[in-house]
């Protein structure tokens, strides 16, 4: 169950005085990596011009996860986003590839200029947090 609040927890969300969007509300689009791309090139795909681009994943590895980015470069996301939000990717946490992942996430984001936030409040966990999407 979750209240008022509990929705908006990513309202404010701002980290090294970067805010999550240059708009008044961040529009969050994304979720769980795996799936989201699965949208590709379907009428669903959302998009993506000034959005902040939420990723998290519960099973997938690190070398998944990187071609996941590389396909959301290929598909011109990083060209068009304002930020991108990394929630938990469980499995790589327990393979030890947290930090990598990021630095890879990091590199995408100076090369596009977009600012990268981490939060363990995305995922699949009892913290997990739920969150507006579109």
């Amino acid at each position: 169950m979750f209240n008022q609040n509990d929705a908006d927890w990513t309202n404010t969300f701002e980290i090294g005085g970067y805010r999550v969007s240059k708009q008044s509300s961040p529009i969050f689009v994304g979720g769980n990596l795996r799936c989201f791309l699965k949208l590709a090139g379907t009428p669903y795909w959302p998009e993506l011009e000034n959005k902040v681009l939420v990723l998290e994943s519960a099973g997938g590895r690190y070398e998944a996860m990187c071609s996941g980015l590389a396909q959301l470069e290929q598909l011109g996301a990083f060209e068009k986003i304002n930020g991108m939000l990394i929630g938990q990717f469980t499995q790589m946490a327990l393979d030890g590839k947290t930090a990598a992942f990021l630095a890879v996430c990091r590199n995408y984001a100076a090369r596009y200029g977009f600012p990268v936030w981490e939060t363990d409040f995305i995922g699949h966990d009892d913290r997990s947090k739920p969150m507006r999407i579109g």
